[in-house]
């Protein structure tokens, strides 16, 4: 008789991947996406990920389908990036000059389930006791791999989607000295009004980024309620880009705040089976609720 699963709740990070076009603000479609992850993967492309590390995805389906919306499945991998120089040997006390690791293998190896839905751009992977790596870890292979695939009028822009803590917590800071936002603009993701306004300018503007930088007033806060333009960048960077804020808390002690240190740690309750379903039901829930693209 057959093992029935048991559900349980399955942790995993988001990272969120924009494919650019240099000529224009035209935005790519879902197969462009697509054809990007596939030369990733067919060209069997692995990129450091932290010193003596490398990550490569192991497997890649492209073909899936939950109620008509398009996504890749598979799974990555990281392990120690070892380069055949000079072995010691522990017996001998001496360098052996014989000995090489077989060509295309590397120990410690650990691998974990991915899914990426091109239509909100964003990529999850399973975090667990086994795989523990970081998403601004993730975030750099994908940079190196992906970017090495672009066709010549591309280019891709990765943040890590941060927790909404983050905003919440510079919102609503006791006294804000300094405020850093270091942006891009998103493809048509669910938002407030003044992120959409933020972001619509940038695009507008054919700027690929947007720094600000806001400084208080001799003995004033800095007022981002107050303000459209940092209410909305602010919102913005938990999905696209960072933002720093140098505060006063409410025991007079000076602090930093940085958005980077609050990656979102997501998760779906249910069967291990279930998991690419679940995570895309809430990418969409989340990202693509309103239907705009």
């Amino acid at each position: 008789m057959r093992k029935e699963e048991r559900q349980k709740h399955q942790y995993f990070y988001l990272i969120n991947i924009k494919l650019r076009d240099k000529r224009s603000n035209k935005e790519l479609n879902e197969n462009d996406y697509i054809r990007l992850f596939k030369d990733v993967y067919d060209k069997k492309i692995h990129a450091e990920s932290s010193p003596s590390k490398h990550c490569i995805f192991r497997t890649l389906f492209f073909d899936n389908q939950i109620n008509g919306i398009k996504y890749i499945s598979g799974t990555l991998a990281q392990f120690t990036f070892i380069k055949n120089d000079k072995w010691f040997s522990l017996k001998s006390l001496d360098i052996d000059e014989e000995f090489k690791v077989p060509n295309g293998l590397f120990p410690d190896a650990k691998i974990t389930q991915v899914i990426f839905v091109p239509k909100a751009h964003r990529l999850a992977y399973k975090t667990n006791t086994d795989f523990k790596t970081k998403p601004y870890t993730i975030k750099k292979i994908l940079e190196i791999a992906l970017n090495e695939v672009c066709k010549e009028n591309e280019y891709v822009q990765i943040d890590v989607e941060t927790d909404y803590s983050s905003f919440e917590k510079i919102l609503n800071a006791n006294f804000i000295k300094k405020l850093t936002i270091d942006i891009n603009y998103s493809n048509f993701d669910n938002g407030g009004d003044f992120k959409e306004f933020i972001e619509n300018d940038i695009k507008a503007s054919d700027s690929s980024r947007l720094v600000i930088e806001a400084t208080h007033k001799p003995n004033k806060t800095i007022k981002i309620k107050e303000s459209q333009i940092l209410t909305g960048a602010l919102e913005s960077s938990i999905s696209n880009g960072e933002s720093e804020a140098k505060i006063i808390d409410e025991n007079g002690r000076v602090d930093t705040i940085k958005t980077s240190d609050y990656p979102l740690k997501d998760y779906v309750y249910g069967v291990i089976s279930s998991f690419d379903r679940l995570v895309l039901e809430k990418i969409i829930n989340r990202f693509r609720s309103d239907d705009k693209n």
